[in-house]
């Protein structure tokens, strides 16, 4: 039998005189609204099942190829293994694109686009540099050079104010916009530029090519996700026409705007304007503390953090926690030189083992999604342990995810440190160093404490003490 929501509501029928007279009863049958509310819920799982399972595979064969290429002596076989990464890099950033479009169609239908959206100190200028440093150095599905040998790449992006936005999105917006025109430009230039309006109130960013154009008609359609003004079996690029889509629908949900001017076999110019300020109905993600955004944007330690020398009288003990065995293997692969390295496979059993084992690690790795018991349980249980000791263990999330809302759930659990999929080696080394070293200097304050403690109690060391 199927379960009905009904509402019920009674008024009371006065005459002029105000007398009771009857009662005005109204049902309402609310049973579809919430069936369709119910199964919006279980959609939304779902798609998050989804795009966890379909990136998961090719963030492993993106770490283990790229681990294959490092220790790869032969120049022929380390090509192959390198076109192996650019292929599962491309399905990457295919099946992102759709998600991503299928979760903004999906909010504003139930208008809830806007709580995605991270408020960052974005430095525009910054991106801009380095999605062009990383174009020119980037290959099509060919193999060729992105940016054709006949064209220029110019970075004529001057100095901005800081603004709030979003750092991923808006680094999805120029790369998307970039790479187009590099697509569509066989000779010529492809010109980045920017300017503030006179109020300091906006900032705009132009994107102007030598390419082919957009013929007037096809203006207005490529904007719409899936469209591309030549999709016949012949057509010259690749791609399935996502990219400009998810730019506009960023852009606007910023509340900026985007627009385009283009003449066929001249050139096109899109310009992107975005406010310094967001509006505060933009975003519902909670604010994070100072140190939130550098992770947010994802920046890498700085060299001398993460250079330090371990003063540990060991090789570092790393806990490694997630349910995948690809994952653990490319983890184990970037961090086996280093590290000592025992390996966990889900929460319930990372628990166990931080509970019976004789000496912790000295950093614990954390899968955000895992079976059971999710990576932030795992978190959030650690430190209520672990709250009244002096111990300190450092502990980095890891995530295919890289949504404010996702981030935010990892600090507010208790972790140190948040590291996004497919994982580098570099950035990975240099985050687990700069926990140790934090881990260090930790270990270093409450031994002077001890020693203090220790000391003979006479006036002069109390009086230390109370000024420490």
């Amino acid at each position: 039998m199927k379960k009905a929501m009904l509402v019920l509501s009674a008024a009371p029928m006065m005459n002029k005189v105000g007398i009771l007279t009857g009662v005005t009863f109204m049902g309402y049958d609310l049973t579809e609204i919430a069936a369709f509310q119910e199964a919006e819920v279980r959609k939304n799982r779902f798609m998050a099942v989804v795009s966890h399972e379909l990136r998961s595979p090719l963030h492993g064969i993106i770490g283990l190829v790229e681990s294959l290429c490092n220790s790869e002596k032969d120049e022929v076989r380390a090509k192959k293994m390198r076109m192996v990464k650019n292929c599962a890099t491309r399905l990457l950033d295919l099946v992102v694109s759709i998600m991503d479009m299928a979760s903004s169609l999906d909010a504003q239908k139930t208008g809830t686009a806007s709580k995605q959206l991270c408020r960052d100190p974005v430095e525009l200028p910054k991106i801009i540099d380095e999605i062009v440093t990383l174009i020119k150095s980037s290959t099509d599905k060919r193999g060729k050079s992105m940016v054709k040998p006949d064209v220029e790449l110019i970075n004529n992006a001057k100095a901005m104010p800081i603004i709030e936005a979003d750092a991923y999105k808006c680094t999805q917006v120029f790369y998307n916009i970039i790479t187009n025109a590099c697509k569509f430009t066989m000779k010529g230039t492809v010109t980045v530029s920017s300017q503030v309006d006179s109020d300091n109130q906006w900032v705009e960013v132009s994107m102007t090519d030598t390419g082919i154009g957009v013929a007037r008609v096809s203006l207005d359609r490529i904007f719409e996700p899936f469209e591309q003004e030549d999709s016949s079996d012949g057509r010259c690029q690749e791609g399935i026409g996502l990219g400009l889509s998810i730019a506009k629908e960023v852009v606007e949900r910023h509340g900026g705007r985007i627009t385009v001017e283009s003449e066929l076999g001249v050139g096109t110019t899109f310009l992107v304007r975005l406010p310094v300020v967001m509006a505060a109905d933009r975003t519902q993600t909670p604010e994070l503390d100072t140190q939130v955004p550098e992770v947010l944007q994802r920046s890498v330690v700085p060299k001398s953090v993460a250079r330090s020398p371990s003063t540990l009288p060991r090789r570092p003990f790393v806990l490694s926690v997630d349910d995948d065995i690809v994952n653990q293997t490319v983890i184990e692969d970037v961090l086996k030189d280093k590290y000592d390295i025992h390996m966990a496979m889900d929460g319930h059993e990372a628990l166990e083992y931080i509970e019976t084992c004789e000496v912790l690690p000295d950093v614990v790795l954390l899968d955000v999604m895992m079976p059971g018991i999710s990576g932030i349980e795992v978190c959030r249980t650690v430190r209520q342990k672990l709250q009244t000791s002096e111990i300190m263990l450092p502990i980095l999330m890891i995530s295919a995810s890289v949504m404010g809302t996702a981030i935010v759930d990892a600090f507010e659990a208790g972790c140190n440190d948040f590291v996004t999929k497919p994982l580098q080696r570099q950035v990975l080394m240099a985050r687990i160093q700069s926990a140790l070293n934090i881990k260090m200097q930790h270990e270093k304050e409450v031994a002077k404490l001890k020693k203090l403690e220790s000391e003979p109690c006479d006036p002069l060391s109390s009086g230390v003490r109370r000024r420490m």
